[in-house]
């Protein structure tokens, strides 16, 4: 009897759980931001699940995992957000006046990672069929520092052309090009240097990394260099990494130095343009803005970057950031990053929504692909987790690939049922998710003092608790304290089919590395009995 009126309660719990189907959403009427930082759609709270720069035949296949919002991405807006409506999702993309009022545009997007710092120097660069970032980048070949580097990107036949303002002479150059510690990537086998258009030296280099010498046959006066890969020494990737490029005058002294300022390629205040311009045109949606993590403590650690965002934040009603710590660098130690600057972006972004985009693939390219560190299903699942607890309310995931070959979804077929239940489980505790915050305290503690963290919540006459275990190699036993908790009361270890019993104020549990478990704890019923 007891099992069985057991089984009944847990039947009750579960059919009251704040569900929501994954189906298509209703026409938008409305957007608003709410009291706890939630995006709220025709007055509903909505937690916005997004790609980034997707094409529109992808669309349905998104939505089929459980996106609800496909962000960026280019093409015509009207094609996007009719594609978007089929596939039953919402739109966020750059301002169109066009589509201004569309029952499936969610909210604009400035443009992504306005704080990336460009080089900035007083030489010009041209490099044909180079990418934009890459170009942005080859300041640093001449930047008189033989610590950063810039990419010749793709390799094979480039040229790269530098422009000084006043002539240089040069007696003899040197080359640094760098490589992984396995010397596998790509580098310059034979290259010609042209002055002002005139060959002046061909120079057959080694495979390896450290200095080169270009010896020259007399000196060379010029005001702008060409650097003409003829031939390359085969390995993976089609980029170069160049430390330096010097031309050394009769003193030994480099000449070519052009020393590079660091600075934002989009200002504060060019952003506030932006922001108002389009604010100024439509005032029924929001702006979205995606910066890099430069604000975070890890980040910024001689606080040069400081003054910024409480500027950059006054150009956007909903702020963003992106950090990768094993796509982009390789780090699995770096994980917690995630919550760090999650954390760090809600406390700079006050009443606004935040978001946070996640990896889930390898395959960058800054990294030699045999070496790269796979982003597994468990390192999604637990980011995203991260994000949730520390206040994101909005996750977008990063799915691009440029190893082994470039691709716009790289998840494989474990990651993507992976996406597809997390994201299907995130849409059906929404409501309980962006709900306002208990009115009491609730704490969580950890054995032997393991990073932990948790996000309560009351919804629908319950508590809800969302907790994490941060340390990425120990398990651990959680305590978790709450005042007027009483002994028996029976506690929902949600989507996990059972539950736990309350002692005096507390209750515990046991948590794997880097998992979460969510917690719904009903008020008792008037008249209702604690077991």
């Amino acid at each position: 009897m007891k099992a069985s009126l057991k089984l009944l309660a847990l039947a009750v719990l579960a059919a009251a759980a704040p569900l929501r189907a994954a189906g298509p959403l209703p026409p938008i009427q409305t957007v608003a931001i709410g009291e706890n930082r939630e995006i709220r759609v025709n007055g509903e709270p909505f937690f916005p699940i997004m790609s980034w720069a997707q094409s529109n035949s992808r669309y349905a296949l998104l939505g089929s995992l459980g996106f609800n919002t496909f962000t960026g991405g280019g093409g015509a807006a009207a094609e996007n957000l009719a594609l978007a409506q089929a596939a039953g999702g919402y739109v966020v993309t750059d301002f169109d006046s066009s589509a201004i009022g569309h029952p499936a545009l969610l909210a604009w997007i400035q443009g992504d990672e306005p704080d990336l710092l460009a080089s900035k120097h007083d030489i010009t660069l041209e490099a044909p069929g180079m990418p934009e970032h890459n170009l942005k980048r080859l300041g640093n070949v001449f930047d008189g520092d033989a610590e950063s580097r810039g990419y010749f990107d793709p390799l094979d036949g480039l040229a790269v052309t530098a422009t000084w303002t006043a002539a240089k002479t040069v007696t003899k150059f040197r080359i640094n090009q760098a490589n992984d510690e396995g010397g596998a990537l790509v580098q310059i086998r034979t290259l010609e240097l042209l002055a002002d258009g005139r060959p002046v030296a061909t120079a057959t280099l080694e495979k390896r990394t450290g200095w080169q010498e270009i010896p020259l046959p007399a000196p060379a006066t010029f005001t702008s260099l060409t650097l003409r890969v003829k031939a390359i020494h085969p390995g993976e990737g089609t980029e170069c990494y160049v430390q330096e490029l010097e031309g050394l005058d009769a003193a030994g002294a480099n000449v070519l130095a052009a020393p590079v300022r660091r600075e934002p390629r989009i200002t504060p205040e060019q952003l506030m343009e932006g922001y108002q311009r389009i604010r100024k045109a439509d005032t029924t949606r929001p702006v979205f803005v995606t910066f890099t993590s430069a604000f975070m403590k890890t980040d910024d650690r001689d606080g040069q970057f400081a003054s910024w965002y409480p500027r950059y934040m006054e150009g956007t009603d909903v702020a963003g950031f992106d950090i990768y710590p094993i796509y982009g660098w390789n780090k699995p130690e770096w994980i917690t990053r995630v919550a760090e600057g999650t954390g760090e972006l809600a406390a700079l972004a006050g009443r606004r929504p935040v978001y946070a985009w996640i990896e889930t693939s390898k395959g960058s390219r800054w990294i030699t692909y045999s070496r790269q560190v796979d982003v597994e299903p468990r390192h999604t699942r637990a980011e995203v987790w991260m994000a949730i607890i520390r206040g994101a309310t909005a996750i977008g995931y990063f799915t691009h690939a440029w190893r082994p070959e470039f691709t716009e979804f790289a998840p494989n077929e474990a990651m993507r049922a992976e996406l597809k239940r997390l994201n299907g489980q995130i849409t059906r505790l929404a409501a309980a998710i962006l709900a306002p915050p208990t009115r009491t305290p609730v704490a969580m503690t950890q054995t032997d003092q393991r990073p932990c963290h948790l996000k309560a919540t009351r919804h629908d006459g319950a508590t809800w608790i969302f907790a994490q275990n941060l340390d990425r190699e120990q398990a651990a036993e959680a305590t978790f304290r709450l005042e007027r908790l009483r002994a028996g009361t029976e506690i929902e270890v949600v989507d996990e089919n059972r539950t736990l019993t309350a002692a005096d104020g507390t209750f515990t549990d046991r948590f794997d590395p880097l998992a979460e478990h969510i917690y719904r704890i009903r008020r008792p019923q008037r008249g209702q009995r604690q077991r």
